[in-house]
């Protein structure tokens, strides 16, 4: 049986963070990447993780340190670590850590699929869900400003379609601040900045209330906000 998880990749090096996020999401996982493990405490503050995707060699905290955090706070939740450090003294390490599977890098996207495909038969079945069970894409209709989902259909501000529609087309879901406030013509000071975590907060709801989680539109804290649900837009 095939599981839709709800995964995070810790990765500093942005091609590659975008990679392995792109990889996953082609199999319908819900995955969020992050730069640093100081912004795994927001991601994990909204839906539960059911598998960390972790490189070693990070800024601030490293790989090991929230491994151990992350496997004592979620013990039921797998860990893979991707890394550039290949002596035994550090897989030993990892898995002390709390791995489950560790990973060289370059790591092969095939082994990594199937890396991720035997962590997820370890995890308990209430954690994961069928591919079959996954959420629908939502459709923005741009031309009568409404997005429509197996919950009914809302209405839409141009703001609302303008942020959506360049989350939607950005590599992996993702824009930075700056970029999201450009889109919508606001100025890069404070007070633009709550404006957009308004407008956000106000479209995430929208998007729930036509069928989508409540981490679709995911706060990536320090950086920006990454869409987290399939979108059709015409």
């Amino acid at each position: 049986m095939f599981a839709r998880l709800n995964i995070v990749v810790v990765e500093d090096h942005d091609d590659l963070r975008d990679s392995l996020v792109e990889l996953l999401q082609s199999k319908d996982h819900q995955v969020v990447g992050l730069s640093c493990a100081e912004e795994v405490d927001d991601a994990l503050s909204t839906d539960p993780v059911d598998l960390l995707i972790v490189d070693l060699n990070l800024p601030g905290e490293d790989g090991f340190s929230l491994s151990r955090r992350f496997r004592s706070a979620h013990p039921q939740a797998g860990i893979i670590m991707v890394t550039a450090r290949h002596k035994i003294a550090d897989k030993v390490q990892g898995y002390e850590s709390g791995a489950d599977i560790y990973l060289p890098k370059p790591v092969d996207p095939h082994e990594l699929l199937a890396a991720v495909t035997a962590v997820s038969r370890k995890l308990p079945a209430k954690a994961v869900m069928n591919v079959a069970e996954a959420i629908q894409a939502l459709t923005v209709r741009v031309m009568t400003l409404k997005v429509e989902g197996p919950m009914g259909v809302e209405k839409l501000t141009d703001g609302d379609v303008a942020v959506i529609t360049a989350l939607a087309r950005a590599p992996s879901q993702r824009l930075a601040l700056w970029q999201l406030m450009q889109t919508l013509g606001l100025s890069l000071d404070d007070a633009s900045k709550s404006s957009l975590e308004v407008r956000i907060v106000r479209l995430r709801k929208k998007l729930m209330a036509v069928g989508a989680d409540k981490n679709c539109i995911s706060n990536i804290r320090n950086v920006g906000y990454q869409l987290c649900v399939p979108i059709e837009i015409y």
